[in-house]
């Protein structure tokens, strides 16, 4: 992102606390699938693991994630998510399903999602500039609304795509 870019905060550290029974690998899978398939998941271009760090503790495992993907909408417009996932005291166990013996993690989540709308994302104009706040308010709103409305349903279909896979009820 150009330093001369203005980010708006769409959501600001929506959250999603669970304990429960899954596969940490299937998990973290699915969340790098999800980032791929819509458009912020280019390890070369987009995307970015600020934070990967693995603990070994008495209670269990803790991983702590953060990722940053990033998708130009535009030529001028950006849409930028950031996720953190903070699990802790993961313990490997094996469940029974129809039959078999499956071996899993059970433990916590702490993840929170965060979306940044980006202006003037490739630093077209200076930051104050005259030409920006014109573009900005007279020739470009309408689209800026849509935009901003669709990353604001993109972060919360991310949301309710964990919540489904965690199996927690979307209320």
């Amino acid at each position: 992102m150009h330093p001369d870019a203005d980010k708006v905060k769409i959501a600001d550290d929506l959250k999603i606390k669970w304990s429960g029974v899954f596969d940490v690998g299937d998990f973290y899978n699915r969340l790098k699938q999800w980032f791929v398939q819509e458009g912020y998941g280019d390890e070369l271009k987009n995307f970015k693991e600020i934070k990967f760090v693995q603990r070994v503790k008495q209670t269990g495992k803790e991983i702590e994630i953060k990722w940053i993907g990033e998708k130009n909408v535009s030529d001028y417009f950006a849409y930028a998510i950031t996720i953190t996932v903070a699990a802790s005291q993961i313990k490997d166990v094996e469940i029974q399903r129809d039959g078999k013996k499956l071996k899993m993690n059970s433990g916590s989540l702490d993840i929170r999602l965060f979306a940044d709308f980006v202006k003037n994302a490739k630093g077209r104009w200076k930051k104050e500039s005259f030409m920006k706040k014109v573009y900005e308010r007279f020739v470009v709103k309408e689209r800026m609304d849509s935009y901003k409305l669709g990353l604001y349903q993109k972060v919360y279909g991310l949301q309710d795509y964990i919540k489904e896979y965690l199996g927690i009820s979307k209320f």
